[in-house]
């Protein structure tokens, strides 16, 4: 497991980095400190993390440039700052966590277990995706999204318009970021609740649903039950 410490004050760095080791103890883990957003924004380009412990004042520069690339990268974000009145912005770009400094060691604990959780973290707030083009980091709206697609190890997310940006994730990951106006009907759709017009049985055990833009995606045989449910609430 590859750690990430973001925090521009040394000694609380060193004490974000000695709680996290004593909550992990055991738990083979790597832990890296950088004290800059420059820094920063170079290994979260050039090297794989699971993790990021973020800070949202760097040297009087804005975290949140991090925050907004971190859901282009398949790395969670829990931020540890004293800028509460940003906790919620922090949950929209789609944080697993926000710890209010100063913090104790079973405060990062509980955010450790919900991120080492086998269910999903369902994100409540989240209204930002980021994706990656070459020149550079992008924003979407989660409201301008129609649908997720499978696209071999990646997603596809299909937009209102008709066209569809790659996220640099899996249907996994991705599942576990979205909120729960979100729902995985096929292995490879992901749709929101609100978005399905109509599902039915087409016949020879295939199932389907139509959005409300007259679209139609495959169902999954196992998940008809979930979906009427669901809709039927």
């Amino acid at each position: 497991m590859k750690i990430l410490v973001v925090e521009d004050e040394i000694p609380i760095a060193t004490y974000i980095k000695n709680q996290v080791a004593a909550v992990l103890k055991d738990r083979h883990s790597s832990i890296t400190v950088c004290h800059t957003l420059v820094e920063a924004d170079i290994l979260t380009d050039s090297r794989s993390i699971d993790l990021c412990l973020l800070d949202l004042n760097l040297n009087g520069k804005d975290g949140f440039e991090i925050l907004r690339k971190a859901t282009a990268h398949s790395f969670e974000t829990i931020v540890i700052s004293a800028n509460v009145d940003r906790a919620i912005e922090a949950f929209e770009h789609g944080v697993l966590d926000f710890i209010p400094k100063p913090f104790e060691a079973d405060r990062l604990k509980i955010a450790f277990d919900r991120f080492f959780s086998t269910e999903f973290n369902r994100r409540t707030h989240l209204k930002y995706i980021s994706f990656r083009r070459r020149d550079g980091y992008h924003v979407l709206k989660t409201k301008n999204i129609r649908y997720f697609k499978a696209s071999n190890i990646y997603v596809e997310a299909h937009l209102w318009t008709g066209s569809y940006e790659l996220l640099d994730k899996t249907m996994e990951v991705m599942e576990k970021m979205l909120s729960t106006e979100f729902v995985r009907l096929h292995r490879s759709y992901i749709v929101r609740i609100s978005d399905i017009k109509s599902y039915r049985h087409i016949g020879g055990g295939t199932y389907q649903i139509t959005l409300t833009d007259g679209v139609t995606l495959p169902l999954s045989r196992d998940k008809y039950k979930l979906l009427k449910d669901l809709l039927d609430s």
